[in-house]
């Protein structure tokens, strides 16, 4: 499975040279470039991206603060001419740091990083969710646990990590809710907010931009307010 990169840089020549290092490289996959942090915005809400090569130094929006804004960011690999960026960099636990010019030897070697941990990543999910015909397993806690589809209120996204809400108490795994979202059926699941996916037939009301399941209240996204609207209530709606 290739890893899917999207490059984000405002200087013309080097994301085009960065594309092309990445053309080049074998397990990447091309799947965008963006010139500013808005356009990166808007293209991880369309496409699933694995791997940020991420320029720090651009207007309006810097890299850093583009990274802070994201919830659940993907793997990141900074780019930038300026050293003194490194050590905040790191800090925010990115794989790598290239100073430009960047070699095509010094990406490669960071592309196997991101190579490394997507494979672990990748073997994590497999072992922590096994899907059962109406239920899957999860890794929890050193156990495997059994989880029923009809027992899930909602799942809450945390970086890498879910929680699973049940009728009966909350679960926590090791797999990112973007992956949680794949496996799960449609037609009783719904992401209703980044952070969000919430089991539809346990929603017992839409108010504004919030559900309430349970005793629970969790938010519906702007963008995706009218599309929860259509699914849940759509033509249930009662009326003269």
């Amino acid at each position: 499975m290739k890893i899917k990169s999207l490059v984000v840089d405002d200087e013309p020549l080097a994301r085009e040279g960065i594309a092309e290092y990445v053309s080049e490289t074998p397990f990447l996959e091309l799947v965008g470039t963006c010139k500013n942090a808005l356009e990166a915005s808007e293209m991880l809400k369309q496409q699933s991206v694995d791997l940020l090569l991420l320029d720090i130094h651009m207007p309006r929006i810097s890299g850093i603060e583009f990274l802070k804004s994201l919830s659940n960011p993907p793997m990141i690999i900074f780019t930038t001419a300026f050293r003194e960026y490194a050590l905040e960099g790191f800090e925010l636990d990115v794989l790598d740091y290239l100073v430009k010019p960047i070699s095509f030897q010094r990406f490669l070697k960071a592309a196997n990083k991101a190579s490394e941990q997507f494979e672990l990543k990748q073997n994590l999910r497999s072992e922590d969710v096994t899907l059962k015909d109406d239920s899957f397993f999860i890794k929890s806690d050193g156990k495997y646990i059994r989880i029923h589809f009809d027992e899930v209120l909602f799942i809450e996204g945390l970086k890498d990590y879910v929680f699973i809400h049940t009728q009966t108490t909350r679960h926590l795994t090791l797999i990112s809710l973007k992956n949680v979202e794949k496996l799960l059926p449609d037609h009783r699941f719904m992401r209703v907010h980044r952070s969000f996916i919430a089991a539809l037939p346990f929603v017992e009301q839409m108010d504004g931009n919030q559900l309430k399941i349970r005793e629970h209240v969790i938010p519906v996204s702007k963008n995706l307010r009218e599309e929860v609207y259509q699914k849940l209530v759509g033509n249930k709606l009662w009326k003269r």
